[in-house]
């Protein structure tokens, strides 16, 4: 299990690796059975499988199941959010829903630079092409936008550092903005963002709440005073 603002490598018995990014958990056996290898994931992880055609490597989460058998690929499930993601880096993943606990029948078969995208609030399952670097960077200490639309931006800000973001102007939503990060905090991207994007910001006192914690840090975002 990792905490915030942690990333922990797991090694498998069979020599496979595994790469969990904060706030996620993994379970596994201490050493795989003659038939197959399984583990559970919640959060985020990222797995390089050996390859083994007669045993597959499977990856459960709460609502898909992952099958692989020597591959390099994402997995994305938190539970807070309805979103499942596959990220498919090298070789040939299959994808399967969970419901009730019992997997059902393949809802994607993906090539490498192909992410599933699965929302389980509304059943809509979709595929897109091309951006399995975007998806993967965290593994490096990489946040990566490329052409993404600033409420995007805003929105996997605030799940990587667990802070509540608000664009205030809707019209910034579809600003495109394309950089990238390493190991910034979020204090220096928000000050990167505001010079090199028409915003600006202001994050919000945190008030002591009654059992002498703090409430949650709070950023508004707005259009930037043209001068």
């Amino acid at each position: 299990r990792t905490a915030h603002g942690n990333r922990s490598e797991v090694q498998l018995s069979d020599g496979s690796t595994v790469l969990l990014d904060a706030r996620s958990k993994l379970t596994y056996p201490e050493k795989f059975d003659s038939c197959r290898r399984e583990v559970s994931l919640e959060g985020k992880a990222y797995f390089t499988v050996k390859s083994d055609k007669s045993k597959p490597f499977i990856v459960n989460t709460n609502r898909i199941r992952v099958y692989a058998t020597g591959t390099k690929f994402d997995i994305s499930d938190y539970g807070n959010k309805p979103e499942s993601r596959v990220t498919l880096v090298a070789g040939k993943v299959a994808v399967s829903k969970m419901l009730e606990g019992t997997p059902k029948k393949i809802i994607a078969d993906l090539k490498p630079d192909q992410c599933l995208i699965y929302d389980s609030s509304t059943q809509e399952i979709k595929v897109e092409e091309g951006n399995s670097y975007e998806q993967v960077a965290w593994k490096d200490g990489l946040l990566v936008f490329r052409n993404e639309p600033m409420g995007k931006v805003v929105e996997k800000l605030g799940e990587v550092f667990e802070v509540d973001i608000e664009l205030k102007d809707k019209s910034l939503e579809d600003y495109r903005y394309r950089a990238t990060f390493q190991d910034e905090t979020l204090s220096e991207i928000l000050k990167l963002l505001k010079i090199s994007s028409p915003i600006d910001y202001v994050e919000l006192e945190r008030d002591p709440l009654p059992d002498g914690s703090f409430e949650p840090r709070k950023v508004i975002i707005f259009r930037a005073e043209t001068k």
